[in-house]
């Protein structure tokens, strides 16, 4: 693990890069505060910082506050090196944003014991920011296809309506069917259909731009947000739709030939209808009339 030695005494800074480097550290020095700020700003910066309180320029303490003032997700875990051991000072320090201290002059053992417990703070707080990162990904996404859940892309759909109000650009917004799915559930199974959907968002990821939305909005049914500067918004959900028909799902030596159909309503910030139900209500609508013209289409409403 990298770790980043501020100590304005050279021998100090060489005594401590020799013992941390015999400890299994990566040693990062800097002679000043000013010099470890521009560290931490800088690429993959260390997470372990062993920072002395008095420096010229900018002291221990003041680099804590900078650092505080990042406002991190995984912040770096701070060990401040000061003779002060009035009780003041110690909170001083602290309050500054350090999580530990070590008094000069220092004992090697409790200096590497302390380094320790930073480091396995920092991997406890890694693991707990990736698990609630995975928590936060699957409580948005649907578990079958890996599209944006019901609720997700609801939200996303909001955020973007006002987006285009406040940025005066216009969001299509497609309801998205699969034609006939109960006759490939009842032909093939239920994990057949499983499967025909793990691959229609296969496609509709493959097809639309990293700035489009897609979620499963339930069932067999998908909601497609775009956005465009065209006056007619058909394009991109014509090259969804054509994907999906023009080449036949392949499962375990099976060629399922599969349609959808799309309903459409386009929004522009001169619409008088903003509200999120009255445009789905007509996407839904115009959903209805591409089944009934003989589906595998695309309507506008």
């Amino acid at each position: 693990m990298k770790l980043l030695i501020s100590d304005d005494d050279l021998t100090s800074r060489v005594m401590l890069q020799a013992l941390t480097t015999q400890w299994g550290f990566e040693p990062v020095l800097a002679e000043d505060g000013e010099q470890a700020w521009a560290i931490l700003r800088g690429d993959n910066p260390p997470r372990l910082l062993l920072l002395d309180w008095e420096m010229p320029g900018m002291s221990g303490p003041d680099v804590c506050k900078k650092v505080q003032e990042m406002d991190l997700d995984d912040p770096p875990f701070i060990i401040l090196l000061t003779a002060r051991n009035k009780k003041a000072d110690i909170v001083a320090g602290l309050d500054a944003g350090a999580n530990d201290y070590v008094s000069k002059p220092f004992d090697s053992a409790e200096l590497r014991a302390r380094l320790q417990v930073g480091k396995r703070m920092i991997d406890l707080q890694s693991e707990l920011l990736q698990a609630h990162h995975q928590l936060k990904t699957q409580a948005a996404h649907d578990t079958l296809t890996e599209l944006l859940n019901r609720g997700a892309v609801m939200s996303v759909l909001k955020h973007e309506l006002a987006r285009s109000q406040r940025e005066g650009s216009p969001l299509c917004i497609g309801l998205c069917d699969v034609d006939h799915f109960k006759n490939i559930n009842d032909n093939y199974g239920h994990l057949v259909g499983d499967a025909v959907l793990k691959e229609l968002a296969k496609r509709f990821n493959k097809v639309l731009r990293p700035y489009d939305q897609v979620g499963r909005y339930g069932g067999e049914e998908f909601l497609i947000i775009t956005n465009t500067i065209d006056i007619n918004c058909m394009s991109p959900f014509e090259r969804i739709r054509e994907c999906v028909a023009d080449t036949p799902f392949q499962h375990e030596g099976l060629s399922i030939p599969v349609t959808i159909s799309i309903g459409i309503v386009q929004f522009t910030p001169t619409s008088s209808n903003s509200d999120i139900n009255s445009l789905l209500n007509l996407a839904d609508k115009a959903l209805y009339e591409a089944k009934a013209n003989g589906r595998n289409s695309s309507i506008l409403a």
